[in-house]
C-alpha cells in the first residue's frame, strides 16, 4: 500500500505488488497454487503499479 511504500522510501528495500490473478483485497488462502505462484513470479515494482 502507498503508506508503507512512502515510509520505506529512502531505505534500500524493494517493494512490489502481486501481478495478475489476485484481486486487491482478496484473501491469499483462497487462491489456487498456480495462480498464486504466477502472481508472485510476475510481481511488479510498486512505483510502476501507480502509473496506470
Amino acid at each position: 500500500n502507498f503508506y508503507i511504500f512512502k515510509q520505506l522510501e529512502g531505505m534500500e528495500i524493494k517493494t512490489s505488488t502481486i501481478a495478475r490473478g489476485i484481486s486487491v483485497g482478496d484473501e491469499l488462502e483462497y487462491a489456487d497454487e498456480v495462480t498464486l505462484g504466477r502472481s508472485i513470479t510476475n510481481r511488479i515494482p510498486f512505483e510502476n503499479s501507480m502509473k496506470s
